[in-house]
C-alpha cells in the first residue's frame, strides 16, 4: 500500500504528532508499504521532494508548531503528490497541510484517515491579539469538522483527547497505542560510562539525585506549576535536583520564578537536548515528572517508561493514562504527595534501582514501530473497506 501522511512541522522533530509520524513511517516500511510525508519547511521558497519527505513553504506563525503553510505554495503540491500516487492519505495535523491532504483525497476519492494529536490550537486559538485569537480558533474549529467529516476512520492515542473532540464533533474514534523508540530508549547498564559525563553536564554531582521534565518550556505543558509544587516538596532537602530538558517561549520567566520561589539552586535548566542525549539523560535520573493536565499524549513520558524510568504526573494529563500505579509511574495531586514520592525513590539503591527499571521498562517492551504500524493498517483497511462501500 501507498500510503501519504500529512503534518504540520515534521522536519524540525520537535513535537510529538513528529516523533509519531516517525516512527509510524519506520513501522509501515518494515510492513513493506511505501510512505510519503508531507510537511512545510520554512527554510525553502518552492515545494520540494527529498528522501520521501514532501514539503511546502512554510512562514512564521504563532500556533503550536511556530509554522504554517504558505497557501499560495500549497497547489505546487498536488503534482508531487500525484507521483507518489497513494492509495490512502493519512492526516495528522487540523492545520493547512492537513487540508490539502484531505483535497487531493476527495478529487481523487481516496480513503481518508485521520489521527488527533493535539487540540490547543483548535480549542483556544492563538494570536498577538484577541481578534486574531478568536479568528483563528474559528478557522481551526472550521477546518477540524471538515477533515473529520471527510475521515474514514478518526483515530488518537488519547482518551482525553477524544472526549474534547467528541464534545465539539460527535463521531466514532478509535483509540491507537502509542509507540516508542524501543532500540534508543531502553535501559542502560548500570556501569555505563557515558553517564559520568552526564552526571557532570547535568550538575548531579556529588551524591545530587534527579528527577526530569522534558518538554517544550510553555505555558501548557504547566512548567511554572512544576515549579511551584518543587519548591514545596523538596524545601527541606539540598540533594535532590529538578533538571528541566527543552526551550520555548517561557523559559526566561520561568528561570526568574525558580529564583523567587527560592530554589534556583535546585533546578538545572539543561536546554534541547539531542534524542541519544536524552535518552542518557533518562538513565542518570530517578523519575520523569510533570505538572501537566494536556489531554495530549506526550511523547516524553513514554520515552522515560521505555528507558526504565517511572514517571510522575497528574491525573488529568493523557498520559496518565499510561501509568500502572506502582509498576512504572505514580500520580499525584498535592505537594505534599509528589514530595513523599521524590524521597521514597531518592532513596533507593543500586540493586533497587535496576530492579525498578527492569520493571518500567517492560510495560512498554509492546509500544513498538512494528506493532503501532500493524494498529494503523487494520485502520487503514478498514477506511479502504468503509470508502468503497460508500
Amino acid at each position: 500500500m501507498k500510503i501519504a501522511l500529512f503534518l504540520e512541522a515534521y522536519l524540525s522533530q520537535a513535537s510529538a504528532s513528529a516523533t509519531h509520524v516517525s516512527l509510524l513511517a519506520e513501522g509501515l516500511v518494515k510492513l513493506g508499504h511505501e510512505v510519503l510525508i508531507v510537511t512545510t519547511d520554512p527554510e525553502t521558497d518552492d515545494c520540494y521532494e527529498q528522501d520521501g519527505i514532501l514539503c511546502c513553504p512554510a512562514k512564521p506563525s504563532a500556533s503550536l508548531f511556530g509554522q504554517s503553510a504558505r497557501v499560495s505554495k500549497l497547489p505546487g503540491l498536488m503534482p508531487m503528490i500525484e507521483a507518489f500516487s497513494p492509495d490512502l492519505i493519512h492526516i495528522q495535523t487540523f492545520t493547512e497541510i492537513g487540508g490539502i491532504g484531505l483535497k487531493y483525497a476527495q478529487k481523487h476519492q481516496l480513503p481518508v484517515v485521520c489521527t488527533i494529536h493535539e487540540l490547543q490550537d483548535v480549542l483556544e486559538g492563538y494570536g498577538a491579539n484577541r481578534p486574531a485569537v478568536l479568528f483563528n480558533k474559528r478557522q481551526g474549529q472550521t477546518l477540524m469538522k471538515k477533515i473529520l467529516s471527510g475521515s474514514d476512520v478518526i483515530t488518537t492515542a488519547s482518551k482525553k483527547c477524544a472526549k474534547a473532540v467528541q464534545a465539539l464533533f460527535p463521531c466514532q474514534i478509535h483509540t491507537i497505542p502509542y509507540c516508542v523508540d524501543t532500540e534508543r530508549f531502553c535501559p542502560r547498564p548500570l556501569d555505563d560510562p557515558s553517564k559520568e559525563s552526564m552526571r557532570t553536564r547535568l550538575h548531579l554531582t556529588d551524591g545530587k539525585v534527579g528527577f526530569v521534565f522534558s518538554g517544550r518550556l510553555s505555558a501548557e505543558n504547566r512548567v511554572d506549576d512544576l515549579l511551584a509544587f518543587w519548591s514545596k516538596a523538596v524545601a527541606l532537602r539540598d540533594d535532590l535536583r529538578l533538571i528541566l530538558v527543552g526551550s520555548g517561549p517561557d523559559a526566561a520567566e520561568l528561570h526568574e520564578r525558580a529564583r523567587v520561589l527560592g530554589v534556583g539552586d535546585k533546578v538545572f535548566f539543561a536546554g534541547s537536548l539531542t534524542r541519544d542525549d536524552l535518552s542518557l539523560c533518562f538513565s542518570v535520573c530517578k523519575a520523569f515528572v510533570s505538572a501537566s493536565d494536556s489531554i495530549t499524549m506526550e511523547a516524553a513520558p513514554i520515552e522515560a517508561i521505555a528507558s526504565g524510568l517511572p514517571v510522575i504526573l497528574r491525573p488529568a494529563s493523557a498520559n496518565a493514562d499510561l501509568i500502572i500505579s506502582g509498576v512504572n509511574g505514580f500520580s499525584y495531586e498535592t505537594s505534599d504527595e509528589l514530595g513523599d514520592i521524590v524521597k521514597k525513590l531518592a532513596q533507593l539503591d543500586a540493586d533497587g534501582e535496576l530492579l525498578m527499571r527492569k520493571l518500567v521498562s517492560k510495560t512498554a517492551a509492546s509500544l513498538t514501530d512494528l506493532n503501532q504500524a500493524k494498529a494503523l493498517v487494520a485502520c487503514y483497511e478498514m477506511a479502504l473497506g468503509r470508502h468503497t462501500q460508500s
